[in-house]
């Protein structure tokens, strides 16, 4: 083992992400043994999803660069379809993943918000007033727009480098 050198002088040794992973693939027997591999390639993904997430909201000044929007998704989908179109099935799998963990989050607007909502109505034993429900949700959804506006600009920045 050889350790690389940081920038700071020291060694490092561990494990780094880099462009030449060697694929391996495996191939069911059955049906049975597919849905094993499907289940376990699903837990793997379910888990650095939530994982990332909860980096994010944790971490959010050490991760704030990580968070991307759709021109970034669209980026790193095309950037990947270059190098093999077979890890596309993974990458739409955990942007689906993505999705629905984040649909669940108890935001307004949100079915997570919804869900809340009615927690919250089932606590309280009564409705809570229409005009009070629609306002919530009008402002969840304002932030929701204003926040994935901002993340296409930031996006779009730096695909175009300015």
């Amino acid at each position: 083992v050889t350790p690389q050198v940081a920038t700071d002088g020291s060694g490092r040794v561990g494990v780094t992400l880099g462009p030449d992973a060697e694929v391996t693939r495996t191939f069911p027997k059955n049906g049975f043994e597919a849905l094993q591999l499907a289940a376990g390639e699903f837990g793997r993904l379910a888990n650095g999803v939530v994982g990332g997430l909860t980096e994010i909201v944790f971490n959010f000044s050490e991760n704030k660069d990580a968070v991307s929007g759709p021109v970034a998704i669209v980026a790193v989908g095309a950037d990947i379809a270059k190098r093999e179109a077979s890890g596309l099935y993974e990458f739409a799998a955990a942007v689906n993943i993505n999705l629905a963990v984040v649909n669940t989050l108890p935001l307004p607007a949100l079915d997570g918000g919804y869900l809340a909502l009615i927690a919250l109505e089932a606590a309280r034993g009564k409705k809570l007033p229409t005009e009070l429900e629609q306002g919530i949700m009008t402002s969840g959804f304002l932030l929701l727009l204003t926040a994935g506006l901002f993340l296409i600009v930031k996006d779009t920045v730096g695909l175009v480098g300015l």
